[in-house]
């Protein structure tokens, strides 16, 4: 039975492993996307660093990148799972819809821009119901969780998506 319900009452290790499967981008993988986010940013972070006062939005992405780069968002290899984990990724996104929302309170943007931002932070609100919602259910099977699973996957790489376009409609 904890076999085939892994996060059971009855299960003594909860944990489920996940097994990313590969999907491309217009070709490209997730991987691959985030790197040329994250070289983009670098030459954006080093160009504030002259400024007298210093870019808000890229000086917070350093906040925010790390729910991306998370290992089993990149990795092709199966990654355990357990309610710790679940735990500190509930945490960190809490922790950046707080860092956004600072942002929303802090930073002079267009109305476009701040649209953007809120729709980043709405879409960050319903990960985290999924992150609990995965997190509480005791009576999921291994089909169900893997389902759940790349539907959380998918909900990371979109948000992603949201906070990329944000980023770019900001600093262009």
């Amino acid at each position: 039975m904890t076999w085939f319900y892994p996060y059971s009452p009855f299960s003594v290790k909860k944990s489920y492993e996940y097994h990313p499967g590969k999907v491309l981008y217009g070709g490209k993988s997730y991987e691959a996307i985030l790197n040329e986010f994250k070289e983009s940013y670098n030459k954006d972070l080093k160009a504030d660093l002259d400024n007298k006062y210093p870019n808000l939005t890229i000086n917070r992405t350093q906040y925010v990148l790390p729910i991306f780069e998370q290992d089993w968002l990149i990795s092709k290899d199966s990654i355990p799972f357990d309610v710790m984990k679940l735990d500190r990724m509930l945490l960190d996104v809490k922790q950046v819809r707080e860092v956004l929302l600072e942002l929303v309170v802090q930073a002079d943007y267009t109305s476009e821009e701040r649209g953007y931002l809120v729709n980043n932070i709405e879409t960050l609100l319903s990960l985290e119901d999924s992150i609990t919602q995965l997190k509480n259910e005791n009576y999921l099977s291994r089909r169900e969780l893997k389902i759940q699973f790349h539907n959380l996957c998918e909900e990371f790489k979109h948000n992603f998506d949201l906070f990329v376009t944000f980023y770019e409609r900001s600093q262009y």
